[in-house]
Formats: C-alpha cells, sequence, structure tokens
C-alpha cells in the first residue's frame, strides 16, 4: 500500500494531495452526518457533501494515475497543466459550495432561493469543466501516450476517460435540463448508499455508470489484458449500457423494483 501511494504522488503530486482533502471531506461529513440529525428531501443534509467526497477521492486519484501514461513530455505541456489546476479550481468549488449549503441546512442542487439557484448555475460551470478536462486528459492519453507501455493499457486508460468526460457531460446536463434526477415515482429515496429511485426513473443511474468508466475500463484491462480491438469494443458496450440506463431513466423506469 505504501508503494502505491508513493507510485500515486510521484505520478501527480497535486491531484494525489487534493485526493487526501477529499478524503477529509468524505469523513468530516460522515461524522456530521452522525451527530446532525437534519433531512433535506428524506435524507441526511451531509448525504450530498459525503457523495460528492468520496467521489472526488475517485476522480482525483484515477487522474492522477493517469498521468503515468503519458509521454514524459506530454506531462510538462500546458495542456496537461491546464487540465490539473482547472481540474482542481472546479472540484474545490464544487465541494466547497455543498459542504456550505450542508451546513446551512440547504440544498446545493435545485435550490429554491435566488443565491441557492445562481450557485447551482455556477456548479454547472464547474461540472463541466471537469468532464472536459477528463476527456482533454483522455485524449492527451490517447493521442501523447507513452509508447513504452502495452497500446491495450493506453487505450483503456484513454478510452475511459473520454467516455467518462462526454457521457459525464451529456447525462449531467440531463439532469440539469429536466430540473430534476427524477423522472416519475413517488420521490421516496431509495436504498443507500445511492438512494437511487425505485419506483421511478432516476438519472443519476446513468451519470454514475459514465463517469466510472475511467475506473471500469482500465480495470477490465488489468483483469484480461485485453489487446486494442477487444478494449475498444468493451469500450463501445460501456457507452451504450450509459446510454441504455439514460433511455430507460428518461422513460420514467426505475433500475430495479
Amino acid at each position: 500500500m505504501r508503494a502505491l501511494i508513493a507510485e500515486l504522488h510521484r505520478r501527480q503530486a497535486l491531484l494525489a494531495w487534493a485526493g487526501w482533502v477529499a478524503l477529509g471531506f468524505l469523513a468530516f461529513s460522515l461524522a456530521a452526518m452522525a451527530v446532525d440529525g437534519r433531512q433535506i428531501h428524506g435524507v441526511s443534509v451531509w448525504t450530498k457533501p459525503a457523495k460528492f467526497a468520496a467521489s472526488f477521492i475517485a476522480w482525483f486519484w484515477t487522474l492522477a494515475w493517469a498521468w503515468g501514461v503519458l509521454a514524459p513530455a506530454a506531462r510538462r505541456g500546458v495542456l496537461a497543466g491546464l487540465v490539473v489546476w482547472v481540474t482542481l479550481g472546479a472540484a474545490g468549488f464544487e465541494q466547497g459550495w455543498i459542504t456550505f449549503r450542508a451546513a446551512a441546512g440547504l440544498p446545493s442542487h435545485f435550490a429554491e432561493d435566488a443565491l441557492g439557484q445562481l450557485m447551482f448555475s455556477l456548479m454547472g460551470l464547474g461540472a463541466a469543466l471537469l468532464v472536459a478536462m477528463a476527456a482533454l486528459l483522455g485524449l492527451l492519453v490517447l493521442w501523447r501516450g507513452d509508447v513504452a507501455q502495452p497500446r491495450g493499457w493506453r487505450l483503456a486508460v484513454g478510452l475511459g476517460l473520454v467516455v467518462a468526460g462526454v457521457l459525464g457531460g451529456v447525462t449531467g446536463f440531463s439532469m440539469g435540463g429536466a430540473g430534476s434526477p427524477l423522472v416519475g415515482g413517488s420521490g421516496t429515496p431509495g436504498l443507500p448508499p445511492f438512494f437511487w429511485s425505485r419506483d421511478g426513473g432516476d438519472l443519476r443511474v446513468a451519470h454514475f455508470l459514465a463517469i466510472h468508466a475511467m475506473q471500469a475500463l482500465p480495470g477490465f484491462w488489468l483483469v484480461t489484458r485485453a489487446t486494442a480491438w477487444p478494449m475498444a469494443a468493451v469500450s463501445l458496450a460501456w457507452a451504450g449500457l450509459s446510454v441504455a440506463a439514460l433511455r430507460l431513466a428518461q422513460a420514467g423506469l426505475p433500475l430495479s423494483p
């Protein structure tokens, strides 16, 4: 484990440290959840910051690990630097505002007050920047990956980031455009830890599948050591699964009864 952590920091120290900060936010949110009984829409006010912090841990550390798949010269380039700083800025804004609103007992998403609505719009911009930077890093890996590493691995990392960036944006904006992650149903929270709807469509399922392509596709390669064409086929299949989940939710159908 120490060797893994050291390698993560060697690859991209800023993103690695950002993951530890997100872990701190997660620990704080879980502790607050244990002592603060306030709720929003039937779940703890601290559920949203906890879920985002957990997601950012995976996001930061996945991007940091992907850094090592870039060619050494590409890691020092302007585009690579843009990925780091825009990601840190957008994620810091999102996590900070979500945590602040939880402390105030107010929703950060789909808020009804004027300030909340303004900040939710800005969060949409932040989310767009986050997925765009993930896709940009994926394109950099595909274009300027380290040729000393297996081609299948470069494809797994690059395509995983591109699928996560593109479809993460599509599914995310589908929620913003709909004004809610729910389509039909009673709105009663489903099973933890995700609380996805069980009696109506829930756009968060497709969003979850989309953004986690960045872990799923490299994970598939690590298990199978697939060559280029199978890796491309699996990437298309994962993208298709995400789109199918989106269409299912838009039809008002739950993932499970």
